[in-house]
């Protein structure tokens, strides 16, 4: 049985264009899983492997240096990194072992639409794995369905969890001089187009630098799809998909979205690429929304049974008390 590292490989999980990826299992302890991820360094351009390895690692890095070292360096809504490496012929890395990506969990909804009761709650973790890129001086340029993902089912303690990942598009927006104290990068006359054509921000089309800002309209309109779908999702020709979402005017677009969630998006307008957004009147929108809908953070996802929220809660809650003792 092939190993690597620690680890042995149990089952192939998925195979595409970037890769291989496999679900291993730990020597040591057995039914402790992961995820091996590998692709060949004969690509074309080089390993993506390889940048996303050194930023999760920056990433983690940053994040301890940020809480003052008082936190426990694993992040919930961040995958963690168990081992990575380099051989002649194809670079690996082995992370947490997830489960399904928004996008195809939002295949499986009735109608492909995801409840203002799941939404609502997916949101705010989401908000706040973008907010922890940001924090350690980077942009995402890429968020869209596919690039947030659950937790294993088998998982207790992040099965219900939001995940960010693929940050082979991220860029650093600005650099941490000392500890706390940062240095914005300057932006750039003009920009190459970077993300993905139906969630990009506007000034992605005009192909000026993303900020922070840039991630959050992403983050909006992945929002407005799940609830009611976007007025270009369905358009094919670049071009006028591009002409039909600089033309859209913010009534129109927000026409059948949650009031409560309607000054996100002025806000951003406001925003140039180096301002900060205000991600606790953003957080404040989704929790008027949320209070309004009279939903717990305890009810079940679209996606899930009373049975599997009830395994998950049940559990956390046997370890809080085992902890507490």
């Amino acid at each position: 049985m092939l190993r690597f590292g620690r680890w042995r490989i149990k089952n192939k999980l998925d195979e595409g264009g970037f890769g291989k990826v496999y679900r291993v299992e730990h020597i040591n302890f057995p039914h402790q899983y992961a995820a091996l991820k590998a692709e060949s360094n004969d690509i074309e351009g080089g390993s993506a492997i390889k940048l996303e390895v050194v930023f999760i690692n920056y990433a983690l890095f940053q994040i301890m240096i940020i809480n003052f070292l008082n936190r426990d360096g694993e992040k919930s809504h961040v995958m963690k990194l168990y081992h990575a490496a380099k051989h002649k012929r194809f670079s690996y890395m082995i992370v947490t072992l997830l489960g399904e990506n928004l996008r195809t969990l939002k295949l499986i909804c009735p109608e492909e639409r995801i409840s203002v009761r799941t939404w609502s709650r997916i949101g705010v973790q989401c908000l706040y794995s973008i907010k922890l890129l940001h924090d350690v001086g980077f942009i995402h340029r890429d968020i869209k369905p596919a690039n947030f993902v659950m937790g294993h089912e088998q998982d207790v303690e992040r099965a219900r969890c939001v995940h960010i990942l693929d940050f082979g598009l991220a860029r650093n927006y600005a650099f941490e001089k000392h500890r706390g104290s940062w240095i914005a990068r300057r932006a750039r006359r003009s920009a190459e187009f970077r993300g993905t054509l139906r969630y990009c921000s506007p000034s992605v089309h005009e192909r000026k630098e993303q900020g922070r800002k840039d991630d959050i309209w992403s983050l909006m309109y992945l929002l407005i799809e799940m609830h009611c779908g976007l007025p270009w999702q369905y358009e094919k020709d670049k071009d006028q998909l591009e002409i039909n979402k600089m033309n859209i005017s913010d009534k129109d677009l927000l026409r059948h979205f949650p009031i409560e969630m309607h000054p996100v998006i002025p806000h951003l307008r406001s925003l140039n690429c180096y301002n900060r957004p205000n991600y606790a009147m953003i957080h404040k929108c989704f929790l008027k929304l949320i209070k309004r809908l009279k939903v717990s953070y305890d009810d079940r996802y679209d996606w899930e049974t009373d049975l599997q929220v009830n395994y998950v809660v049940n559990f956390q809650l046997f370890f809080l008390l085992r902890n507490s003792l």
